[in-house]
């Protein structure tokens, strides 16, 4: 038996191997993926089981890397090129954090208890722009109000919705078939949402620590504190995450299209490439709501979050760079328009 195949419940297959032998330079390194990251440290599952790796820089969680055991201490010397990885801005929009590499399927967790489509579209736009694809599961759904599946389904246009209780185990057998054979998902979503009790479910056992939501505003405490990397028992892996407030966008042009594209769409039918889909003649979004075929709270979302990713970094021009995603999509649509006839 390779060595190797002992990686092969973690997602190593013809793609890493490739990937690992382009820059293994050396017969003593090995490969390993990374299951855990603190704070100073991370773990990384290996042919021979699960071992603590320095590295000067640390990696994140799902990233395949080069080892070397040349001596007493395991250091990670490369890190392989991802596939696909999560990620969010911090408040100044100057660093970037990694909250999971080489995923397939984010799991957007939209909690029954606490509705708002506003913060799950923001969070599909962060799984698009990912690489990933992005499937919103709705915990907790017997304490949902009515229709709030429905209204995830239709501002979430080519999201699955997957209802969930997990305690009542409903729902879960959908969620364990997509990620079967061998993919890699990420759980995503604010504390208390019911990802560590969804992760027990799919787990069939209590693993995970879970809490109880605060009364007054519905908020749950971190019953998980570092992202960690679960061995699914009917294949494929789950990362699972603390629960997040704030997930700053930064630069998600293309994530935010995939999530609205039917706005993306409209917006290239504006008269002006410089609309400001307010009070400006001609504007395709604004003509949409006044006929019906598009939600108005859904644009005015859209619009939040279309300002937020072109807010403006240092040396930018706020209106230019707007004006200039605006030209783009014009210059896509009318391309498209003679493969269209």
């Amino acid at each position: 038996m390779d060595p190797s195949d002992a990686l092969v419940p973690y997602g190593w297959d013809e793609r890493v191997l490739t990937a690992y032998r382009a820059v293994a330079s050396k017969p003593h390194f090995q490969p390993g993926r990374v299951v855990r990251v603190d704070r100073i440290s991370c773990v990384v599952a290996t042919r021979t089981g699960d071992q603590i790796a320095t590295a000067l820089s640390l990696p994140a969680v799902g990233d395949w890397v080069v080892l070397d055991n040349d001596d007493d201490e395991l250091r990670i010397t490369a890190v392989l090129d991802r596939t696909a990885a999560l990620t969010r801005h911090d408040a100044d929009r100057e660093r970037v954090q990694v909250i999971a590499a080489n995923i397939d399927l984010v799991f957007i967790s939209a909690p029954g208890d606490r509705p708002s489509a506003a913060r799950v579209e923001r969070e599909s736009v962060l799984a698009w722009e990912s690489g990933a694809t992005p499937v919103v599961v709705m915990t907790k759904a017997d304490l949902a109000p009515d229709g709030y599946a429905d209204e995830l389904r239709e501002r979430l246009p080519g999201v699955e919705v997957v209802i969930t209780a997990a305690l009542q185990n409903d729902g879960v057998d959908r969620i364990a078939a997509l990620m079967h054979p061998n993919r890699t998902a990420v759980m995503l979503g604010p504390s208390g949402a019911g990802k560590s009790t969804l992760a027990n479910a799919l787990l069939g056992e209590e693993r995970m620590p879970t809490g109880d939501v605060r009364e007054d505003d519905r908020r749950g405490r971190h019953t998980t504190s570092s992202r960690e990397i679960i061995l699914m028992p009917g294949g494929g892996v789950l990362i699972d995450t603390p629960g997040v407030r704030t997930l700053g966008l930064g630069d998600v042009d293309e994530g935010l299209d995939a999530a609205f594209t039917d706005i993306a769409d409209l917006v290239a039918q504006c008269k002006f490439s410089d609309c400001g889909h307010g009070s400006e003649p001609g504007c395709a979004l604004r003509a949409a709501v006044a006929a019906g075929d598009l939600d108005g709270v859904r644009l005015e979302n859209y619009l939040r979050l279309e300002d937020e990713v072109t807010a403006t970094p240092r040396g930018v021009n706020h209106a230019g760079r707007k004006a200039k995603r605006e030209e783009d999509k014009k210059a896509q649509r009318a391309a498209r328009r003679p493969n269209q006839q």
